[in-house]
């Protein structure tokens, strides 16, 4: 038997959704990091004003609890909240793609 018989006898031929794990994967790592920018941002704009993450959420109207997931890192954002963020805090948020761009380039 050669390598290549060896290997296909190895292999299972049951269809696997390896490919559509791994896409959600890569995916989820993109919206992580976005995620975890925007967290960065909040934290240090609160530290810059002398606010608590509960000030933040009177401004925001919304429960501490969600000021939490949001400088966590890991909350999903939505453009309501990415925008309260904007305004309330003065800092782009979703601008954060095109920031990201202009540093790669000024890597090159």
């Amino acid at each position: 038997m050669n390598p290549k018989q060896k290997l296909q006898s190895l292999v299972s031929k049951e269809k696997t959704e390896t490919l559509k794990k791994n896409q959600s994967r890569i995916k989820n790592r993109e919206m992580l990091r976005e995620s975890q920018q925007i967290a960065i941002k909040v934290l240090l704009k609160l530290e810059e004003l002398g606010w608590a993450q509960k000030d933040l959420a009177r401004e925001m109207q919304v429960s501490p609890q969600q000021i939490t997931k949001i400088v966590s890192g890991k909350e999903n954002l939505t453009i309501e909240t990415q925008i309260k963020l904007q305004n309330i805090l003065k800092i782009p948020i979703l601008a954060s793609f095109y920031e990201y761009q202009t540093k790669e380039k000024d890597r090159v």
